[in-house]
């Protein structure tokens, strides 16, 4: 299915039957990332009475109890509630529809090994550079290890992490939706600031709620971009579930432009 858009002055076509999902699959194996917390996806057969959720053990049919936490297993986009005290449902303010959004590598730089948003790789502002127009932006870090798709990230080295200036780079650039490789776009343990979160929704310390421009912006953490995709323009759906809350699992598809 090939559509015409026109997007910065000129006409550009994309096929929506090639999408490629950025989305790290969860599995009963255990071989999914963990952030923040040592505990895998729990699966466990459905058991009321006499009734197993498990045909390979004896039941009808297979229904299964999955525990997870959004924030720390997998593929997530999270929205301003997730440091507001109303916590509001990363759904509620999100339109649906495809977004103009740019992919591009980058290549942390190791030069400070301690920075104002935490220890670790720093990725630049000057590293960072996208076609004006887009509403999103796709981050693949290098090297682009396939291990990002089931890594522990408590037993890892720090991840990189956007210098204080990229971040305000990204806003000041009315980017309203942020895709990332990494667990967190803050430290595991930053104090408690959550500096980068709080920058990206237009919030300071003591702010409670977002500024409206930020309010409807969100952050998914935890993906992945194979090899195959290039630099360049696509168009995201953003895939969120409709499991509600301030994080939802949820499964990026983007589609190349030409």
């Amino acid at each position: 299915m090939i559509a015409c858009f026109e997007f910065a002055g000129a006409e550009r076509r994309v096929d929506l039957g090639s999408g490629t999902s950025l989305a790290i699959p969860i599995d009963r194996d255990g071989q999914h990332p963990r952030f923040f917390v040592d505990r895998q996806v729990r699966f466990e057969p459905l058991a009321i009475g006499n009734f197993t959720g498990r045909v390979a053990t004896g039941g009808s049919c297979n229904a299964e109890i999955i525990t997870f936490i959004p924030h720390c297993h997998g593929t997530h986009t999270e929205g301003a509630g997730h440091i507001t005290g109303t916590a509001e449902a990363v759904q509620d303010a999100l339109a649906s529809g495809l977004i103009p959004a740019a992919l591009v590598s980058v290549t942390p730089t190791f030069e400070h090994a301690e920075t104002a948003v935490g220890a670790g790789p720093v990725i630049t502002a000057a590293a960072l550079d996208w076609p004006q127009g887009v509403q999103a932006l796709i981050i693949r870090t290098i090297p682009n290890d396939p291990s990002k798709g089931r890594r522990d990230y408590g037993a890892s080295p720090p991840y990189p992490l956007l210098s204080a200036e990229a971040m305000s780079k990204l806003v000041e650039a009315e980017i309203e939706h942020l895709l990332i490789d990494t667990p967190s776009v803050d430290a595991a343990d930053d104090g408690g600031r959550l500096q980068q979160h709080r920058c990206f929704w237009g919030m300071a310390a003591s702010d409670e709620r977002p500024v409206d421009t930020r309010a409807a912006c969100t952050i998914t953490e935890m993906i992945y971009v194979p090899e195959t995709l290039a630099d360049g323009l696509y168009l995201l759906s953003l895939g969120v579930s409709a499991l509600r809350g301030d994080a939802s699992p949820s499964t990026p598809v983007v589609f190349p432009v030409r």
